[in-house]
């Protein structure tokens, strides 16, 4: 479970994240930005934004930490795939020379406040899926200070919005430390929870990575590889053919499938806006040369798959599958260890698995980290009595959590598994 911290400008109840440090530090105040003045653009339309990807590109150039997941090329595929019932709310900012000099890329959409109350979030382009990580406001470098107090000002002014949700966003986001600085200042209501991921920082060699292994772990990645060629006709092959990704993708969608049919779940991509997503974004990361969408064949038959991509010296999994029937050859790990060898060996310097903290990806030597997600509204509104119930039911829940015998807690947690379910099942009137 994320731990939550609360900020209604009261103290922090526990580890302050990074970026609000960024915010708090002295150096943190730069000339460049004191009195710098911004314009505030808005597109209301995706199609208006498709002109200035330029300008989005070149803030990308001199941005080194804004991942994959702020490019035209992953955001421009999500909304077209997910766009449905969503309205766009974009922001660009513009410096006295009118270059571009940040974004915030959101959309709007409704959902179930306090007390049968009907609100309106403004979101990341990206968020709500389960799809994307490391979402952040997209922000030329020396400018996140006048970025977040032009947004701030903003949205204090246009008020069709009730609670702003920026979620999964970088522990060390310079433009979020900005923003929240800014709300500081103009003591509006926020709070902040993390949400764990992890990453394996890629040493300069295979050799060292395979020593940095526990001994336990080591042969799956250094002997079954050898094994299933030993016993199979074995071929590694990655997608590089745009004319292969729609064939290659239904592989994928059948493994994944399989392998969560094995404990009864559905998977990922019953849903056709999902697989029209990653044959969009396949199509545009191939165009790039950042797709390494690779897979493994047995005998011919399709038995491992893993789809990921590269930006700058970071691969990140997005999505893997393997056939059960092949179970006990364990194709997923020699197919990861495959890829490993081959990122190190070309330079990458981090292989991400992004959300979640999974046994798993602890024993392939991932380190654990954090996104953080930011939720604020304006003072006195509808959104902050949602943000003031929401912040006092987690602190009751975590109050009965602690106190109440592990036996009733746990029936109170049945109860409202049985709820949710009921809810998901009623129909709509």
């Amino acid at each position: 479970m994320a731990a939550a911290l609360t900020h209604s400008n009261s103290q922090a109840t526990a580890e302050v994240p990074s970026f609000l440090a960024l915010a708090d530090s002295p150096s943190w105040k730069t000339s460049r930005t004191e009195n710098q003045t911004l314009r505030v653009l808005p597109y209301h339309a995706w199609e208006q934004l498709e002109a200035e990807i330029p300008a989005w590109e070149a803030i990308l150039r001199h941005n080194p930490s804004l991942s994959i997941f702020s490019t035209p090329e992953w955001l421009g595929s999500w909304w077209k795939a997910f766009r449905s019932n969503k309205r766009t709310s974009i922001l660009a900012f513009a410096d006295a020379d009118n270059s571009m000099v940040g974004l915030l890329l959101g959309y709007l959409e409704e959902f179930q406040g306090a007390f049968f109350t009907r609100l309106t979030g403004l979101r990341f382009v990206g968020d709500g899926t389960g799809d994307s990580d490391n979402l952040d406001l997209i922000v030329r470098p020396g400018f996140e200070r006048a970025c977040a107090q032009g947004l701030v000002s903003w949205l204090k002014h246009h008020k069709h919005w009730d609670v702003c949700f920026l979620n999964t966003i970088p522990r060390n986001s310079r433009a979020a430390a900005a923003l929240v600085r800014e709300l500081k200042r103009v003591h509006w209501p926020y709070d902040i929870e993390s949400s764990p991921n992890s990453a394996i920082p890629l040493p300069d060699s295979w050799l060292l990575y395979v020593e940095s292994l526990s001994p336990s772990f080591r042969p799956l990645v250094t002997r079954y590889p050898g094994r299933l060629a030993q016993r199979y006709q074995l071929r590694i092959h990655r997608c590089e053919n745009p004319d292969d990704l729609s064939r290659k993708l239904e592989i994928l969608f059948s493994l994944h499938k399989k392998r969560w049919n094995l404990v009864n779940q559905p998977g990922s991509f019953g849903s056709r806006e999902r697989r029209d997503f990653y044959f969009e974004m396949g199509q545009s990361f191939l165009r790039k040369g950042w797709l390494e969408f690779w897979l493994m064949d047995l005998n011919g038959v399709p038995a491992a798959a893993q789809y990921c991509f590269r930006y700058r010296d970071v691969v990140y999994i997005l999505q893997e599958g393997f056939d059960p029937k092949f179970a006990v050859d364990k194709p997923g790990y020699a197919l990861r260890a495959a890829m490993l060898k081959h990122f190190i060996e070309t330079g990458v310097k981090r292989y991400d698995f992004l959300g979640g903290l999974a046994a798993h990806k602890h024993n392939w030597g991932a380190k654990p980290g954090a996104y953080l997600n930011l939720r604020f509204a304006r003072p006195g509104s509808a959104g902050s009595l949602y943000l003031f119930h929401t912040n006092s039911m987690a602190k009751s829940k975590e109050w009965l959590r602690v106190h109440l015998p592990k036996s009733a807690w746990n029936v109170l947690h049945r109860i409202k598994i049985h709820l949710t379910k009921r809810q998901a099942v009623s129909p709509s009137v």
